[in-house]
C-alpha cells in the first residue's frame, strides 16, 4: 500500500499514535537511494521486534517497530494481504494483485514498460486508488507523515538503531528517510497528483521508461473503479489481522 493507506491503518490499531509511529508505518518503503532491498525492508519484522524488546528503555524505537509491523509482510502486515495473499486458496496474490491483474497490459503500456512489468505496475495503481478515497477521509494523515519524516532527530535516532540490526550505515539509512518526502505524495487530493508522482517513480526505477501521466491517472481511476465493490471489506479484514498479528508479536 502508499503511504496515506498505512497512515490510516495505524490510526485505526494505535491509540494516541505518536511521529515514531507514522515513521515506522512508512519505512519499508524508503528504499530510494538506500541501502536496505525491499525483501529487508518488508520481511524483517521480527528482528526488529527482537531489537526493540531488547531495548525496552527505546520508547521511540518501540513505536517506530510497532509502525513497521503494521506495514510489512513478514509477519503479516497490511503488505500481506494487499500484495501476498487475501483469502487464499481461492485467490491468487493479494488483494491489489487480484484487482489490478485485468489492468497488467495496459499499465505497462501507461509506464512505457515490457508486458512482463504490467502486473506489479497495475497493483501499484490499484493501490494509489486507495490513496483518494483515504486521504478524503482523512486529510490529516498527509500532514502527521509529513511531520514525522521532517523530524530529523527522530530520523537519526531510529536510523541509529537500525543500522546496528542491518549492518548498513546510519547516514545511509538516514538519507533514505530524508529523500523519501520527495518521491511520494502525502496530500493526494487528485488523481492527477498521484498519477504525477507515480510516474516520476517510474522514471526513476526504470531510467528506460516514458510513463504517461494522463494514461496512468486514467487507470488509477479505473482501478477506483474496480475495488468500489469490496473496498470497506478488504479494509476491515486486514485490520483485524493486522492487530491480531501486533498482540502476537509485540507486546
Amino acid at each position: 500500500m502508499f503511504p496515506i493507506a498505512h497512515a490510516w491503518l495505524v490510526e485505526r490499531l494505535v491509540a494516541e499514535p505518536r511521529p515514531a509511529h507514522y515513521l515506522g508505518c512508512v519505512w519499508p518503503d524508503m528504499l530510494f537511494e538506500g541501502p536496505l532491498t525491499h525483501p529487508q525492508s518488508h520481511r524483517s519484522g521480527m528482528t526488529l521486534a527482537r531489537h526493540a524488546m531488547a531495548h525496552p528503555a527505546d520508547g521511540a524505537f518501540h513505536e517506530f517497530v510497532v509502525g513497521v509491523l503494521t506495514h510489512g509482510s513478514e509477519p503479516r502486515g497490511f503488505d500481506w494481504y494487499s500484495d501476498e495473499q487475501y483469502r487464499a486458496p481461492l485467490e491468487v496474490r493479494g488483494y491489489a494483485f487480484q484487482r489490478g491483474q485485468p489492468l497488467a497490459s495496459a499499465a505497462a503500456a501507461a509506464c512505457g514498460l515490457a508486458e512482463d512489468q504490467g502486473w506489479w505496475k497495475a497493483h501499484n495503481l490499484v493501490e494509489m486508488a486507495f490513496e483518494l478515497t483515504l486521504f478524503a477521509e482523512r486529510p490529516a494523515c498527509g500532514d502527521h507523515l509529513a511531520a514525522a519524516c521532517a523530524d530529523t532527530a527522530l530520523a537519526e535516532h531510529v536510523a541509529a538503531a537500525l543500522a546496528q540490526v542491518f549492518g548498513v550505515p546510519a547516514a545511509a539509512l538516514a538519507h533514505a528517510m530524508r529523500r523519501f518526502p520527495d518521491v511520494v505524495a502525502f496530500r493526494p487530493a487528485h488523481v492527477e497528483t498521484l498519477a504525477a508522482v507515480y510516474a516520476a517513480q517510474v522514471r526513476h526505477k526504470h531510467p528506460e521508461s516514458s510513463p504517461d501521466r494522463a494514461a496512468i491517472a486514467r487507470l488509477i481511476e479505473r482501478a477506483h473503479e474496480r475495488i468500489a465493490p469490496d473496498y470497506h471489506t478488504f479494509l476491515a479484514d486486514s485490520t483485524l489481522a493486522v492487530d491480531a498479528m501486533l498482540h502476537e508479536t509485540l507486546p
